[in-house]
C-alpha cells in the first residue's frame, strides 16, 4: 500500500511538473506571438507596403532563436570563437566606412564599451560592409576610402571595440540584416533577443545610449 502511494505521489508531482512546463511554454510562445504582431505593426507605420518592409520583418523573426555561429579574427588580430563567447551577453553592430549614420553610432559604442568595460559577461563585437586591408587603414591613419583615394577623417575616435572585415556581408546576412548602421543583442545562451535601429526610435545621441545600456543591463 505503502509503495502504490508513493507511486501516486511521484505520478501526480510529475504530472504538475509537467503542467507547469507547458504552462510555461505555451505562455512564451504567445508573448512572442504577441511581441511579432507588435513589431509587425510597428514596421508596417514605418515603412507602409514596401520592399523595406519585408527584409525589415524577415529580421523581427529572427527574434527568439540561436545566433549564428562566431568564429572570427578581427582587423587588429583579436582571435574570437563561440567558446570565447558562451554565456555572455553580446552586442553585435554592424556599419561601414563610408556610411555618415555609422560614423555618429561609433562614438556612443565607445561609451557602452568605457561603460561596461569591466563588465566580463559582456562584448561589443562590429562588422563592418570593407575589406581587411581598408579597415587596418582605418584603424592606423583614421582615413577612409572613396573610390581611388584615401580621405582623412578628422576628430574621428579611437574605436574601442574589435571590428571585423565582413566584405561579402557574410555575417550581415546570417542575421538576416538589411540597413546600416544596425545592432542585435544575443543573450547569455546564444539567442537573439533585440534587433535596434536608431533610425526607427528617431532618439538623440545621448537617448539611444541610455536605450541600448537599458536593454544590455536587463540581460546581464
Amino acid at each position: 500500500m505503502t509503495v502504490k502511494l508513493n507511486k501516486c505521489k511521484s505520478y501526480l508531482c510529475f504530472m504538475k511538473t509537467l503542467l507547469v512546463v507547458i504552462t510555461l511554454l505555451v505562455s512564451v510562445t504567445l508573448s512572442a506571438q504577441t511581441d511579432l504582431k507588435a513589431d509587425s505593426l510597428r514596421l508596417r507605420q514605418l515603412y507602409g507596403e514596401s520592399e523595406t518592409f519585408d527584409a525589415a520583418f524577415e529580421q523581427i523573426k529572427r527574434i527568439g532563436t540561436d545566433a549564428p555561429y562566431l568564429n572570427l579574427v578581427s582587423a587588429d588580430g583579436k582571435v574570437f570563437s563561440n567558446d570565447d563567447l558562451t554565456g555572455k551577453v553580446i552586442l553585435v553592430h554592424f556599419w561601414f566606412l563610408t556610411c555618415g549614420g555609422c560614423i555618429i553610432e561609433n562614438p556612443i559604442l565607445n561609451r557602452i564599451a568605457d561603460t561596461l568595460k569591466n563588465e566580463d559577461d559582456f562584448q561589443l563585437i562590429a562588422f563592418a560592409n570593407n575589406t581587411n586591408e581598408e579597415l587596418q587603414h582605418f584603424l592606423q591613419s583614421d582615413s577612409l576610402f572613396f573610390g581611388k583615394r584615401w580621405s582623412t577623417i578628422k576628430h574621428h575616435p579611437v574605436l574601442k571595440f574589435p571590428v571585423f572585415a565582413d566584405p561579402d556581408e557574410e555575417m550581415f546576412n546570417k542575421f538576416n540584416s538589411w540597413s546600416y548602421p544596425g545592432n542585435i543583442i544575443i543573450d547569455r545562451n546564444g539567442i537573439i533577443r533585440k534587433v535596434i535601429y536608431r533610425h526607427e526610435l528617431d532618439m538623440s545621441e545621448d537617448e539611444f545610449f541610455e536605450y541600448l545600456m537599458a536593454q544590455i543591463r536587463e540581460m546581464l
